[in-house]
């Protein structure tokens, strides 16, 4: 799949970045902001490398859905100060394992985990942790065919009371946006998204195979922006994913 411009402003792009692709480098394929030069929506040479020609916020390279990218040096200051002010709204759907409350928040700071080269919750807060909160609502709950995964023998953070039965469909709000915000906080609860290779656990692994998946179930869909708001659709590959648990949409 290719990117989509679903509009643009005078000051920025809205794109429905599709999953695979990372939004500028480092990466092993083409980008982003490989695409937006490539195909003349924007000038290399109108920006100096440190300026990250445009990038307002990023999105996981498997995460689909929509993005902002920036067309001047203002228009990218402007949006940045408002990303980091809390102003834009931000709305993901997300499949994750387990039946989860009806709504709720979750506020847990957030530090990178450089042994393991990803990033982790921070129980007791230091210096180097960030502090998180994603609020969250329940849309829908499914069933998924599989078997059941058994708990470890000595609980901790990292062991799930997982069925394999049970999944729900969630609409994510992150209040902040730190890097795999989403999928830490929701791992953090015991309900880890479906689909995710580094967060994941093998019950997580053997629902995505059994609907199909070959992904994290996450997507933007929604950015709120000044007086306007962006949606891009849920793509189809999660759509035929989510059909096998019996939610309809």
């Amino acid at each position: 799949m290719s990117p989509e411009i679903i509009t643009e402003t005078p000051d920025y792009f809205v794109i429905n970045k599709p999953p695979g692709m990372a939004c500028e480098p480092p990466s092993h394929e083409a980008t982003l902001r490989d695409w937006l030069i490539e195909n003349g929506h924007i000038n290399k040479s109108d920006w100096k490398e440190e300026e990250r020609y445009g990038i307002v916020h990023r999105l996981d390279t498997d995460t689909s859905g929509v993005t902002i990218w920036a067309k001047n040096k203002d228009a990218q200051e402007r949006l940045k100060l408002e990303w980091q002010g809390r102003q834009v709204e931000k709305i993901y759907i997300a499949l994750v394992v387990g039946e989860c409350n009806k709504e709720g928040e979750i506020e847990l700071s957030i530090a990178r985990d450089n042994k393991n080269d990803k990033m982790k919750v921070v129980w007791l807060n230091d210096q180097k942790s960030r502090p998180s909160i994603t609020r969250y609502k329940l849309l829908a709950v499914g069933h998924v065919n599989s078997k059941k995964a058994e708990p470890k023998a000595k609980p901790s953070t990292e062991s799930y009371k997982l069925s394999g039965a049970v999944v729900s469909l969630v609409e994510a709000h992150p209040v902040t946006g730190r890097t795999h915000q989403i999928r830490i906080h929701f791992k953090a609860i015991s309900h880890p998204l479906i689909g995710d290779k580094l967060y994941g656990e093998k019950a997580t692994d053997e629902i995505a195979k059994n609907i199909g998946l070959n992904r994290q179930f996450l997507h933007a869909s929604n950015i709120k922006l000044e007086d306007k708001e962006y949606t891009a659709p849920l793509p189809e590959d999660l759509k035929s994913a989510l059909a096998k648990t019996g939610i309809a949409i």
